[in-house]
């Protein structure tokens, strides 16, 4: 069972599952199964023995918390709508972007269009960068009756 030591801090959430109810531990150390469950979290100095000869890695100081989940992704789209934001920022209103083309009747539309292989390839490429930035799970939605 690997150990992941010199964590500062790592935050648990409690037995309950609240989320006001999260809380660090310092210079703590978590162990995982082959499965890649976690077994063990606690304080490094409270590390039980028969886990003290096992592989170990340093989090070097670095901070440890509990997945992030995303429970309103809409996952297999075409199209590209980022520039709206910088749009709305800036003032533009929803119904002058949708006059000029844009809005979600332009996703709509793309995501249409797409192959069902383009799709694919594009939620694979989203949930690769989800899951660097933390994203342990996610529930995806179609959306707009397509």
């Amino acid at each position: 069972m690997p150990v992941l030591k010199n964590i500062r801090p790592l935050y648990k959430c409690t037995n309950s599952g609240e989320k006001a109810d999260i809380y660090p531990i310092q210079s703590a150390a978590l162990a995982w199964d082959t499965g890649g469950s976690i077994t063990w979290v606690g304080k490094e100095i409270e590390l039980p023995k028969e886990l003290t000869h096992e592989p170990t890695y340093d989090a070097k100081h670095c901070v440890v918390i509990p997945g992030l989940i995303d429970c309103h992704t809409h996952l297999a789209f075409g199209g590209e709508r980022s520039d709206e934001f910088e749009m709305r920022v800036l003032g533009t209103s929803y119904l002058d972007i949708a006059k000029a083309g844009g809005g979600i009747l332009s996703t709509v539309a793309s995501t249409r269009e797409a192959s069902e292989d383009e799709l694919t390839e594009r939620a694979r490429i989203t949930l690769q960068a989800m899951s660097a930035l933390g994203v342990t799970t996610v529930e995806c939605k179609s959306g707009y009756g397509l």
